[in-house]
């Protein structure tokens, strides 16, 4: 099932995803799965802080995510700070050894790759990878997935990670499209949160009952459901089930 808000950030409707001219989507969660585990990092480094502090980076109400570890790790003196990062770094490099694609993912990319081909222009729909994670880890897991990224791939190499705005702003331009056009998918909270920001319209994917699902514009239990859902506009033009608008 899914579902989308009565107006959109501008108090107009929220347009279908499948009417967007290009993706920005994030990475783990939803185009592969590497069952990363941050809590020991956050409790040995962070303790008691990890769980009374709220994320107010951005002035969005929500119930309190985990401490961000990126934007905490920041703050703390050089030689702790690299010692966290590396921590950070070599769980994801774990997890994307062991990475697994997502169900319905080669779906969703054979979608985006086809859609415009298939509407006569020839040209597959924009679409980029923005994801908090590092550069290494997206590549081995795609490596290990058999997917093949994108030419706009951002990480957290990057100036801007989400829930920056300008993360999505930077992507849109990469990819030589206006930022209006674009939408976000994720699932994860700071993938709504970056979306809000930016101003464009967002999807949630597999996060089903999180405190912070309203953020979203539309929200789908899976990846397949969503990719369903764009097939079927695709060939309507009507929202796959009355609660899309």
């Amino acid at each position: 099932m899914a579902w989308s808000s009565d107006a959109g950030l501008s108090g107009g409707p929220v347009r279908h995803p499948a009417q967007a001219g290009a993706f920005i989507l994030d990475w783990d969660g939803v185009l592969v799965d590497t069952r990363l585990d941050f809590k020991p990092i956050r409790q040995k480094y962070f303790g008691s802080k990890a769980q009374s502090e709220r994320n107010t980076s951005f002035p969005i109400s929500t119930a309190p995510p985990p401490i961000p570890l990126l934007e905490a790790a920041s703050e703390l003196p050089e030689a702790l700070r690299e010692e966290v990062m590396g921590e950070i770094r070599r769980i994801e490099i774990e997890g994307a050894e062991r990475a697994t694609p997502v169900a319905g993912v080669e779906e969703l990319i054979a979608w985006l790759d086809g859609v415009e081909a298939v509407k006569g222009t020839g040209k597959p729909r924009p679409w980029a990878v923005v994801s908090r994670n590092c550069r290494d880890s997206i590549t081995l897991a795609a490596e290990r997935c058999g997917i093949v990224l994108p030419a706009v791939l951002l990480s957290r190499e990057e100036p801007y990670v989400k829930p920056d705005p300008r993360a999505l702003i930077l992507a849109a331009e990469r990819l030589g499209v206006n930022l209006s056009d674009c939408v976000m998918v994720g699932d994860f909270l700071y993938d709504l949160q970056a979306a809000r920001n930016a101003g464009i319209p967002s999807v949630l994917v597999r996060s089903s009952g999180a405190e912070w699902e309203s953020l979203a514009d539309f929200a789908y239990a899976t990846v397949s459901d969503f990719v369903e859902a764009l097939e079927a506009f695709d060939l309507t033009g009507h929202a796959r089930d009355r609660n899309e608008r």
